[in-house]
């Protein structure tokens, strides 16, 4: 069973300004958003993200003496009492990404829900707690050693879990007085933090009545747990459970159901490859589907599927959109020889498309992307040649895949939304 715990949060001194002390999650930041946030001498950036030119050793002696900075002058500071926290994050979705989705999935804005609680660590896949991802090791190891230098969790892992009744999604909107997505903050439960980060609101609640505290855990106590976001940090958790005794780290419990949770696909732009082998592959292994503009219609025809072997790929090559279609009886037999039904999309991309086409290093010359406009965009620049476009996944796709086949995508293939910020709850670690 999922063993939780109460801690004492470490948030920034809401007698700041802390709009200007917040960033994003590290593995989302590029240069540009680096040096923006990190003009801010306080900004928690300082301590979370290693700016692209420094070094890995460098790095871990730079966060931990800007921490050292950040506590010592009171910008961060710790909670008197342990406490399970609520995290809220409002958000709204670019019209590019919108048209990615069922017209049924489409909102105006979105607002999901979190439990943050300390969480024991176990082996991932042995036990109630499961990854999707593959994880690239030396990303790991510096979260691990940045993590032993700072005794500090700075954002929450973020995981799904499924609950049929939605009881603890329930109980929150009953403790906070509110009923998603209308929001009107309750004065007598006024959050602990309430700031705005690119567009999106993050909030947090503080639970610290022993009796609710007890009620939670229990809710939680038979579930099993999806990694979300965060396979690089769990992994470096359990290295300090295995070689610290850090037996628990800080986790946020997100409800599978939750209609506010979106899942979406990272697009490839992919350069340094043989045209004349791609255009060999695309002859021989499919089909043209169907051919025009962006927009509307192409996604629209893109989500169209017979079955679970019917693989469709947007590409973009500068000039036209293609949709392109995979042979289907290739693809049941690449299904039965990996002994994978989910995640086709990718595989076949992957193994029939980039892998055997491509004269580089995939990390150099596959550039992952959060839009479609993104991939498209650097296509037109002239930096990549091509762009393939995706169909998201869904949870079930992702439970099934975590806990059925037991089996992990490949890195950046799943895109969940929203994202935690760096600076809304942190755990000192003791």
């Amino acid at each position: 069973m999922v063993e939780i715990r109460p801690f004492r949060a470490t948030i920034l001194n809401p007698e700041l300004d802390i709009e200007k002390l917040v960033c994003p999650v590290y593995d989302t930041i590029d240069a540009v958003h680096y040096q923006r946030y990190a003009s801010e001498d306080n900004n928690i950036i300082h301590a979370t993200s290693r700016r692209k030119d420094m070094d890995r050793d460098e790095f871990i002696e730079h966060a931990k003496n800007s921490l050292d900075r950040l506590v010592g002058s009171g910008v961060l500071v710790e909670r008197e009492k342990p406490a399970l926290y609520i995290y809220g994050i409002m958000f709204t979705l670019m019209p590019e990404i919108l048209t990615q989705l069922p017209e049924n999935a489409r909102r105006s804005h979105y607002f999901a829900f979190g439990l943050v609680s300390l969480v024991k660590v176990e082996e991932l896949g042995k036990g109630n707690i499961v990854g999707h991802e593959n994880i690239f090791e030396i990303n790991t190891k510096e979260r691990y050693r940045l993590m032993k230098a700072a005794m500090m969790n700075f954002s929450p892992i973020a995981a799904e879990y499924s609950m049929p009744d939605h009881a603890l999604n329930n109980f929150f909107e009953e403790y906070l007085g509110f009923r998603r997505p209308n929001f009107v903050i309750n004065p007598e439960k006024p959050p602990l933090v309430d700031v705005t980060l690119n567009g999106s609101r993050h909030l947090l609640w503080e639970v610290t009545d022993n009796a609710l505290i007890d009620k939670v855990m229990k809710m939680v106590s038979g579930l099993k747990i999806l990694i979300l976001d965060g396979h690089h940090r769990y992994t470096a958790s359990n290295m300090m459970r295995k070689n610290d005794g850090i037996e628990y780290t800080m986790m946020m419990l997100m409800e599978g159901g939750d209609r506010a949770l979106q899942l979406l696909p990272w697009h490839r732009a992919v350069r340094n490859f043989s045209h004349e082998k791609l255009e060999s592959r695309i002859r021989e292994r499919f089909t043209i589907d169907w051919e025009g503009g962006g927009g509307e219609e192409f996604y629209s025809q893109l989500r169209l599927r017979r079955n679970e072997y019917d693989v469709k790929l947007g590409m973009y090559d500068g000039k036209k959109f293609q949709i392109l279609r995979a042979d289907e009886k290739e693809v049941r037999e690449l299904s039965e020889k990996r002994g994978e039904t989910v995640g086709l999309d990718l595989i076949v991309l992957h193994d029939l498309l980039i892998n055997p086409v491509i004269r580089g290093k995939p990390e150099e010359d596959v550039s992952f992307n959060s839009s479609p406009a993104e991939a498209v965009a650097r296509v037109d620049s002239g930096e990549f040649d091509v762009a393939f476009l995706l169909n998201p996944f869904s949870i079930k796709d992702v439970e099934k895949k975590a806990f059925v086949e037991r089996k992990n995508f490949p890195q950046k293939s799943t895109l969940f939304l929203p994202k935690v910020a760096e600076g809304i709850v942190m755990r000192r670690i003791e």
